[in-house]
């Protein structure tokens, strides 16, 4: 028993070491470039593995950088535009993770244009936009910063979460499971909902108003909550 017990361990090391052999030796990463005409209004990214990154711009239009890394199995990226609307994904086949593949989106956007992302397993950021922001992550952090946005929806289940507005919002919703939770707003009377199951909450700055028409929800599972009005 004792010598099935060490070839079984020897057998999974050395898998462990082709796994990251596969992942570092053998990766390719390739660069896709992506273009959509104005004027967009609306986008849309679903990601299997890899990061997303928007940023506000001041064009209409709608430029993408996606970088797809890849030993064996690479990414199934899409990318769709049509009625104002840009619609991109990227799906790893199931044994395509063991080979590290990832598709990373690095994104110029209209600043007003709605933005709805989310990444299984990577971190989001959204920066300098202003139409609704819907952004979210299974397994990494999500940031929303120098945002315009009325509504601003964040969430994480396994990461921290940060969102930083440079105007005030009518509604912000910022959650995670596993990580701490930083909400900046300008200051004013706010609804405010804060939460900690495992952590601690402290409100900042913030005029704490049942009335008032704007409202910040912030909660996190196993984390700290900080809300702050500057």
């Amino acid at each position: 028993m004792k010598r099935l017990f060490t070839l079984i361990l020897l057998m999974a090391v050395a898998a462990g070491v082709a796994i990251l052999l596969m992942r570092t030796v053998a990766r390719t990463e390739v660069v896709d470039l992506f273009s959509a005409p104005a004027p967009v209004a609306d986008v849309a990214i679903n990601v299997d593995t890899g990061g997303i990154s928007v940023d506000g711009g001041v064009d209409s239009a709608l430029t993408a950088r996606i970088t797809r890394g890849y030993a064996f199995w690479g990414p199934d990226v899409t990318t769709t535009a049509s009625g104002g609307k840009v619609t991109m994904t990227a799906n790893c086949p199931l044994l395509g993770v063991i080979s590290g593949c990832s598709a990373d989106f690095d994104v110029m956007a209209p600043a007003g244009a709605i933005v709805n992302v989310r990444s299984t397993a990577g971190s989001v950021m959204v920066t300098g936009t202003s139409g609704t922001v819907t952004a979210s992550s299974t397994a990494g952090g999500v940031a929303v910063i120098r945002s315009r946005a009325a509504t601003i929806m964040a969430s994480s289940t396994a990461g921290d979460v940060r969102v930083e507005a440079t105007t005030a919002p009518t509604r912000v919703q910022a959650t995670t499971s596993a990580g701490d939770v930083d909400v900046d707003v300008p200051k004013g009377a706010y609804r405010i909902d804060a939460s900690a199951g495992a952590g601690s909450v402290s409100i900042e700055g913030i005029t704490r108003d049942d009335t008032a028409p704007r409202s910040i929800t912030a909660s996190a599972s196993a984390g700290d909550v900080h809300v702050v009005g500057r």
